[in-house]
């Protein structure tokens, strides 16, 4: 019975003992699983990346596919070295990392960075920002960006646009009108000071989304304008992580930063300065000491997606100029007009901020609401012709309301309320000049005294109805009323406008308008010029088609006509009368290869006339800005992942220029010179060839962007006006300024 119970207690501890050996066994096969936990982001972006394939080349039935975090997971049976494999559809070789496994030590966390698989560009389809489509054009900040001979400047290569003509104020003209007739928006918000002197915009080339461009007829929500409305978005801040860019270039440097500050909302700020002040501090040509321009500016944005329909935006932006030089006593300008002999200066700054508030507030309306102040600062001193010191504050409140009635059916209202507080301090010679007036004796003008500071309160109300009236027929009515109180003045004018979708890629396009414009505030001033002028007038009309082909490509033609009246000319008495009228008319055709694929670009050719006309004298002439015809070609060449070349060619009729006949010489000895009609001189051509070829380096965090430009290829020696001596008996052509080259080197992390 003892030697039956010792057997079995054995038995029963042999099992217990084969029971907790196999209990360790499954102990040891558990702890020998190790979970990996990596993760994929796009090469140079950091963006997580989704659909990688992860393996394990040791045992490759052992897999993972990255999700939308860029996240993965593994599960290997035992310790050692393990060789892991990634790789994404359609990109490079499949990158390799090593990892080792050890007991007791922490599990490693791979991090991969691999390409997205392409060779295109992301592309990105947007919604259109305005449903609009009457004479407008629509173009990226990406595609402006690489129009060679721009610099990297996107609202440089406006006039690479048809219609649209450079000025050497920078600010572009359009259609027969002037620099000074254009109305700029950003972000919905109106800016007074879009470009820099020499023609450089105030904005970081990275920030600009997209550019609308409505050359005549535009929509009753925008201000008052004879010209055309030029429309630019600046994009959200990143909300992924923070980053930024760095670039410098032949004139400058800029810096970007931007990234999430908390849940739902980002930021981003940016600051550029020229830097040729600081290298060459000045230079001297014919008597005349130039000390290099330079120029500053800064843009921030603050986005707060309170929820899925509600999104508060704080905006702030700032430009400053300034220039200086010297005209010596003997230079051939101090002979000519000897007033300005001595020092000038001119400053010019601006400073915008804002805040906006977009809302759905009922069934679907949208509801867009801004405050809005802009501070403006002029300095200049000519000389002996005096100075001038003048300061504008505006603070405006607007708003645009979206109320769609029915399918197909929508309701815009929009309104603007505006103060503005003008101080003048000025002590200056003033001439009475204008376009219709070529003799503009500096010298001999009167000199007047101002030193007040004064308000205009002004106000706009819009009303648009679009209103599908067939299923492919879309019909817009809308009227502007808009007023102030400085010269009295209010006006309402209507627009009209039709979209007809005749197929699917065929679109059909008319509209007509009244728009005014104040005049500039020289002209109404009440010791420099007339306080009771009129507002200058302008009536719009454009027929336009529009087709899309296959694979990508593009066409569309308008034709336009605008009629001006109530244009400001000099007056004996009053100093400015509404006394002038114009007319500019023409037609244009945009061939567009859109970015999807290697080959992008467009052709746009633009036939046209612009002519003024002195109601007063019945003398006629050709506008300033007046080319008959202009055909540019911009074309840019995918050559792979990292390479990229491009060309920009551009013709051109010869502008108008007035030329000197003679001269007279008055009692002090001084030669007058005595001009033929009005831009009765032609220009020879104009032509140029500009390239630029782009080379892009991705590293695993960051990437570096390069690109260099050959300006005026074949050194056209294109002819800009002629400069006289100071008898005015010989003349020598004037060549515009061509810097034969530029780079760029940006850094983006």
């Amino acid at each position: 019975m003892r030697t039956t119970t010792v057997l079995n207690s054995l038995h029963r501890f042999i099992a217990l003992l084969f029971c907790l050996l196999a209990l360790c066994a499954s102990a040891s096969s558990a702890a020998a699983e190790w979970t990996i936990n990596g993760t994929v982001f796009e090469k140079g972006t950091r963006k997580p990346l989704s659909g990688a394939y992860i393996a394990v080349r040791e045992n490759e039935s052992i897999s993972s596919i990255s999700d939308e975090r860029g996240h993965f997971e593994l599960q290997l049976p035992d310790a050692g070295r393990y060789t892991l494999s990634a790789a994404t559809l359609g990109g490079t070789s499949p990158i390799n990392i090593v990892i080792e496994l050890k007991p007791g030590v922490p599990s490693p966390a791979p991090v991969f960075y691999l390409t997205s698989g392409t060779l295109l560009e992301e592309v990105v389809v947007r919604a259109q920002r305005s449903p609009d489509r009457v004479s407008k054009t629509v173009i990226s900040g990406a595609e402006l960006r690489r129009v060679p001979g721009s610099g990297g400047d996107p609202l440089k290569s406006l006039q690479a646009l048809p219609g649209v003509v450079a000025s050497n104020g920078g600010a572009p003209a359009v259609r027969g009108s002037g620099p000074g007739d254009n109305l700029y928006y950003v972000d919905s918000l109106p800016i007074g000071k879009i470009f820099h002197f020499g023609g450089v915009s105030v904005f970081n080339a990275d920030l600009i989304q997209d550019f609308n461009l409505y050359s005549a007829a535009f929509a009753p929500r925008y201000g008052d304008a004879t010209g055309a409305v030029l429309d630019v978005a600046l994009r959200e801040p990143r909300s992924d992580r923070v980053g930024g860019k760095a670039n410098i270039n032949l004139i400058g440097a800029d810096f970007l930063v931007e990234g999430p500050t908390a849940a739902n909302q980002s930021m981003y700020f940016a600051a550029r300065r020229s830097y040729f002040d600081l290298l060459i501090k000045q230079i001297e040509q014919r008597g005349v000491t130039i000390q290099i321009p330079n120029y500053s500016d800064y843009q921030g944005k603050y986005l707060w997606k309170i929820n899925d329909s509600d999104r508060l935006t704080l905006h702030a932006q700032g430009a400053t100029d300034e220039l200086k030089l010297n005209v010596g006593g003997s230079s051939v300008i101090a002979q000519q007009q000897p007033i300005l002999s001595g020092d000038l200066s001119f400053s010019d700054s601006y400073a915008m901020q804002a805040a906006m508030w977009d809302a759905a507030v009922f069934s679907g309306t949208q509801n867009k609401l801004a405050l809005e102040h802009i501070a403006n600062e002029f300095n200049n001193t000519l000389a002996l012709a005096g100075n001038i010191t003048l300061k504008q504050d505006t603070n405006q409140i607007r708003e645009l309301m979206r109320i769609p009635l029915a399918e197909g059916h929508e309701l815009a209202l929009g309104g603007n309320l505006s103060r503005i507080q003008t101080s003048v301090n000025a002590d200056i010679i003033n001439p009475t000049c204008t376009q219709f007036d070529p003799k503009c004796d500096l010298s001999s003008a009167p000199r007047s005294q101002l030193n007040e500071s004064f308000y205009n309160n002004a106000w706009e109300f819009s009303a648009q109805d679009r209103k599908r009236v067939a299923p492919k027929l879309t019909l817009i009515g809308g009227v502007h009323h808009s007023g102030e109180d400085y010269l009295g003045k209010s006006y309402t004018e209507p627009r009209l406008g039709l979209e007809w979708d005749w197929d699917e890629r065929t679109l059909l396009t008319a509209g007509w308008g009244r728009h005014n414009q104040m005049p500039i505030g020289q002209q109404i001033s009440h010791k420099f010029g007339n306080p009771r002028l009129e507002h200058l007038r302008a009536d719009h009309s454009v027929l336009g088609i529009a087709k899309k082909l296959d694979d990508d490509w593009s066409w569309k033609a308008e034709t336009y006509y605008k009629k001006f009246s109530h244009l400001v000319i000099s007056d004996t008495l009053l100093n400015y009368i509404n006394g002038a009228s114009g007319k500019a008319y023409g037609a244009e055709l945009l061939i567009k290869k859109d970015g999807v694929s290697k080959l992008t670009g467009w052709l746009a050719v633009s036939l046209s006339r612009s002519e003024r006309q002195n109601d007063i004298s019945g003398e006629a002439f050709r506008f300033q800005y007046d080319q008959p015809l202009n055909t540019t070609l911009v074309t840019n060449y995918k050559l792979n992942a990292d390479w990229t070349m491009g060309a920009k060619w551009n013709y051109h009729s010869g502008t108008p220029y007035t030329p000197v006949t003679g001269a007279t010489r008055d009692a002090s000895g001084r030669y007058i010179p005595a001009y033929a009609p009005v831009n009765s001189g032609t220009l020879p051509d104009y032509h140029r060839l500009d390239l630029r070829i782009e080379r892009g380096y991705v590293f695993n965090t960051w990437k570096l962007n390069t690109y260099f430009e050959l300006n005026n290829v074949y050194f056209r020696q294109n002819l800009s006006g002629y400069r006289y001596d100071a008898t005015y008996t010989t003349k020598e052509p004037v060549y515009p300024l061509v810097i034969p080259f530029s780079f760029g080197v940006q850094g983006e992390f």
